[in-house]
């Protein structure tokens, strides 16, 4: 595996190490057209459900996306005297992805108080809700990137549409061959969402459900610093390197690490664009200094079977407003443990994963914080999901997710309309959700989701509740849509 463009041998490497080869279609690091056009592959070889990943399509990202079954024959090459070849891809780099959904909330947008006083009371359709431009493919035989440009029609607290850059990353990635049964992969990479480079969908920028309306009651949802900021929530700028140990007889050992700082994203601007929204109860001031990410993670390949477990940490001190860099500085110290199991049926193309991820976060908040009625606490989020699919087609997947911590007024009432939800401020939270998907074609998915609330915010019965709403008043159901070309 002297060079990455050797598309045919690292198509062969690619399979023996995955020992799964016609999956089915969605995408990770998004299933994008280009990917396809690229390798020649089938969008079935790397992905089950969008996002989620098989083992090749892992192996197809910890390369960088530069893999291509392209022969240098078929590349444009210019040499001048001693320089070095130049090599361009016929192939499009461009993808397209088009999203729209359809929400109604039990108790209607009102039940979320002020926070989205431009949407209708109920039934909001968004059409499109986002339009996804991507760059991704190859750029070197070494280098490969996956940048990710978002139109969003305007969300239930905008009402307004606007283009910005989403989880995007630029990767360089070298593998080396270390013997017969064992492969080195190293990577350093840009990116700008932490566990964007991520390999499994446990993570918070790939973890299900793993599209949803911007009018959901999940939006709503107290969340830890590291799951908010996923997906390019939050500006940041990461700089980060990975390494992948895959070994023992028939490469069945992964063994990958990952470690980036973040900063800023928006220079030294007083209010940047991209502020956390107050109302689902966070921060949303900048970074004071870097925020540094850790992750490790192993899994095991057995016949149809692989198995990952892992476990990841981040450090954040923000700023306690967003209007200065200077005052009270919270800390938010995240850390994780998940897991994962997956079974891939070549023969049958049925797949089932099943995930499980825990992530704890430790707050403090500096003194004279005004976003936090308390000096400390904590705030837990367990996402627990499963997802079959059969002949390619046919899916349901479904999940429990429950976030728990500290009771907090300040943080968890929302200070921007003054609306209350428990007495207490309670983030606690706990729902189960089903889904029903249906893929005509490769690039097009229908699903129809619904999520049921035991409690919201702090909100069992409507009795426990400072407006009148119970839990079941924020149940949700959603049908949502996409195609990609």
């Amino acid at each position: 595996m002297a060079s990455l463009s050797m598309s045919l041998k690292n198509k062969q490497v690619i399979v023996a190490l995955a020992a799964v080869s016609g999956l089915f279609l969605s995408s990770s690091a998004w299933a994008l057209p280009s990917f396809a056009r690229q390798t020649g592959w089938s969008c079935a070889a790397c992905h089950t459900s969008y996002p989620q990943l098989t083992p090749m399509g892992r192996m197809f990202k910890l390369l960088g996306f530069t893999t291509t079954n392209l022969q240098h024959q078929q590349k444009l090459e210019a040499r001048f005297g001693k320089s070095v070849g130049l090599l361009l891809s016929r192939v499009s780099q461009f993808s397209i992805f088009v999203q729209a959904s359809a929400t109604n909330v039990a108790g209607g947008q009102a039940a979320f108080g002020g926070t989205n006083t431009n949407a209708s009371p109920n039934n909001n359709i968004q059409f499109p809700q986002q339009v996804s431009l991507f760059y991704a493919g190859e750029i070197t035989p070494h280098i490969g990137d996956f940048l990710h440009l978002t139109y969003s029609g305007g969300g239930s607290a905008t009402g307004a549409g606007g283009f910005s850059f989403d989880d995007s990353s630029i990767v360089w990635a070298h593998p080396w061959k270390l013997g017969t049964n064992n492969l080195l992969v190293t990577g350093v990479d840009v990116n700008n969402t932490p566990t964007a480079m991520d390999l499994w969908n446990t993570t918070p920028d790939w973890q299900a459900p793993f599209f949803t309306s911007d009018y959901s009651s999940w939006g709503h949802v107290p969340q830890p610093f590291i799951v908010n900021s996923a997906g390019a929530a939050y500006p940041l700028a990461g700089l980060g390197t990975y390494v992948a140990d895959i070994f023992g007889p028939n490469k069945a050992n992964w063994l990958y690490a990952d470690a980036d700082v973040y900063t800023n994203a928006q220079g030294t601007q007083l209010n940047p664009v991209g502020n956390f929204a107050n109302y689902n109860g966070g921060p949303n001031g900048r970074l004071s200094g870097a925020a540094p990410y850790v992750r490790l993670a192993y899994q095991h390949d057995w016949g149809d079977w692989n198995w990952e477990v892992g476990a990841y940490g981040m450090w954040s001190s923000v700023y306690d407003s967003p209007n200065t860099k200077t005052g009270p500085i919270d800390q938010f110290d995240d850390y994780d443990l998940d897991t994962q199991l997956q079974w891939l049926d070549t023969n049958t193309n049925n797949n089932v994963t099943v995930r499980a991820a825990w992530v704890n976060e430790q707050q403090r908040f500096g003194a004279g914080s005004t976003s936090s009625s308390l000096s400390s606490g904590n705030l837990n989020f367990f996402n627990l999901n499963a997802t079959y699919w059969y002949h390619d087609h046919y899916g349901i997947q479904g999940g429990y997710r429950n976030v728990w911590g500290t009771a907090n007024p300040a943080l968890y009432n929302n200070p921007n309309t003054g609306y209350t939800y428990s007495a207490n401020g309670s983030p606690d939270t706990s729902n189960e959700w089903i889904e029903a998907s249906y893929l005509p074609w490769w690039n097009t998915r229908f699903s129809l989701r619904y999520v049921i609330y035991n409690k919201f915010r702090g909100v069992g019965a409507p009795s426990s509740s400072t407006s009148g709403y119970g839990a079941s008043s924020y149940n949700t159901l959603e049908l949502l849509a996409w195609i990609a070309y």
